[in-house]
């Protein structure tokens, strides 16, 4: 049971992450971990929400599942995700399923095999929740991850199994753990 400075520690949260959905989302939403309650206290609400995400769990996990694209982009399109003209997504593609509508792809994107979209992490500290985009005429190479609240720029690259977990510019290429420019080396 929360004792009354924890319940109001996550109506603040709550209030915060509210008014951080409602925003331009620029920088990610961050909740500092306790151990005396969970951050799920604070992204989900209760019953209503618990059914939606569950829900949701369940269309995410076709979505990930299916080897269609166009399937995919469909259905990525339905729960909130803005996806532009020309997108690929390659089979057992990852995307995050607690806030999809936090994901932009535009046109002309590619989702390599197998690459990660997050739009949420846990660490020992933290709780973050954070919007991606993928720039124009960019390519996710396969086994790659993008960490949640990083921009991607338009034609950019990014190498195969590369950790994503700061922003690409415009016409870059990046690869490695973590990802890093590639422009200048042979």
């Amino acid at each position: 049971m929360l004792s009354p400075e924890d319940k109001s520690a996550v109506a603040r949260h709550r209030a915060a992450l509210t008014e951080w959905l409602a925003g331009d989302r620029s920088e990610p939403f961050v909740v500092p971990r306790s151990e005396r309650y969970c951050v799920c206290e604070t992204i989900f609400t209760g019953h209503g929400p618990d059914l939606v995400i569950g829900i949701r769990l369940v269309v995410m996990w076709f979505v990930n599942a299916v080897p269609l694209s166009s399937v995919k982009v469909s259905l990525l399109r339905l729960l909130g995700a803005r996806i532009g003209r020309d997108v690929y997504i390659s089979p057992e593609t990852y995307i995050d399923p607690l806030y999809p509508q936090l994901i932009e792809l535009e046109d002309g994107v590619l989702l390599g095999i197998g690459s990660r979209v997050m739009t949420h992490e846990y660490s020992v500290k933290e709780f973050r929740l954070g919007r991606v985009r993928i720039g124009k005429h960019s390519v996710l190479g396969g086994f790659s991850t993008v960490r949640c609240g990083v921009t991607i720029g338009e034609r950019a690259n990014v190498g195969f199994n590369s950790f994503v977990n700061r922003d690409v510019p415009d016409d870059d290429s990046v690869g490695g753990v973590p990802a890093k420019s590639l422009k200048g080396k042979d």
